[in-house]
C-alpha cells in the first residue's frame, strides 16, 4: 500500500514536471503580430488614414529586464524589446491606413513601460499570463507635445505542453493589443491627423 501510494505520488510529480515549460536562460523578444481581431478593425475603419507620422525608436522603460518568470525564476531579454515594440507600432499604422514617414512629420516616441509573461507550471494544465504596457508621446513639427498616453494589453494561454513558442506568442499577443488599442484611440488621431494637415 505504501509502495503504491509512493509510485502515485512519483508518476504525479514526473506528470507535473512534464507540464512545466523548458525556457533557457534567456528568451528573444517576440515579433509583434497583427492579431486577427484588431487587424480586422484597423484595416476595415482606418483610423489613420491620411496620417503621415515617423516612428521614433522606443526606450525600454521596464522595472526589470525579465520578459519571463517561471517558478520564482527570472528569464531576461536577448535582445531589444525597443526595436521589436517599434516595429509592431510602424506595422499597425499601416494597416490603420497611415503613412510612416522619416521627414517633415509629426513623431511618435515610446516607452516600454511593461512587458513580461508569468508562467504557471501545473497539472495537467499550465498557463502563461502575459502583460504588456506602452507609453506614447506624439511630437509636432516643433517637437511640441500634442498628445500623451499610457494603453496596456493581455494575453493568457493554456496548454498541457507550454513551450518557449507559446511564450513568446502570449508576449507578443499581448503587445500587439496595447499598441492597437493605442492606433485605434481617437483623440490621438485627430492630433496626428491635424498636424499633418498642417503641413
Amino acid at each position: 500500500m505504501k509502495n503504491s501510494f509512493t509510485a502515485i505520488l512519483v508518476s504525479l510529480a514526473c506528470l507535473s514536471a512534464g507540464c512545466a515549460p523548458d525556457l533557457g536562460l534567456r528568451i528573444s523578444p517576440p515579433d509583434v503580430p497583427s492579431l486577427q481581431e484588431e487587424k480586422k478593425v484597423l484595416t476595415e475603419s482606418k483610423p489613420l488614414a491620411g496620417v503621415k507620422v515617423k516612428v521614433a525608436p522606443f526606450l525600454d522603460g521596464r522595472g526589470s529586464d525579465a520578459l519571463a518568470i517561471i517558478d520564482g525564476r527570472s528569464v531576461p531579454s536577448d535582445g531589444a524589446v525597443g526595436a521589436s515594440v517599434q516595429a509592431g507600432f510602424e506595422r499597425q499604422i499601416r494597416e490603420a491606413g497611415g503613412r510612416i514617414a522619416v521627414l517633415q512629420a509629426s513623431t511618435i516616441e515610446g516607452e516600454v513601460a511593461d512587458w513580461q509573461a508569468k508562467i504557471k507550471p501545473s497539472f495537467p494544465m499550465s498557463e502563461v499570463v502575459a502583460n504588456a504596457k506602452v507609453k506614447i508621446t506624439v511630437r509636432g513639427p516643433r517637437s511640441e507635445v500634442l498628445y500623451r498616453g499610457t494603453y496596456g494589453g493581455e494575453a493568457r494561454k493554456q496548454d498541457p505542453f507550454l513551450g518557449e513558442r507559446d511564450v513568446q506568442t502570449a508576449l507578443g499577443d499581448a503587445m500587439a493589443r496595447a499598441i492597437s488599442a493605442a492606433v485605434s484611440d481617437e483623440v490621438m488621431a485627430q492630433q496626428l491627423l491635424g498636424a499633418t494637415q498642417k503641413r
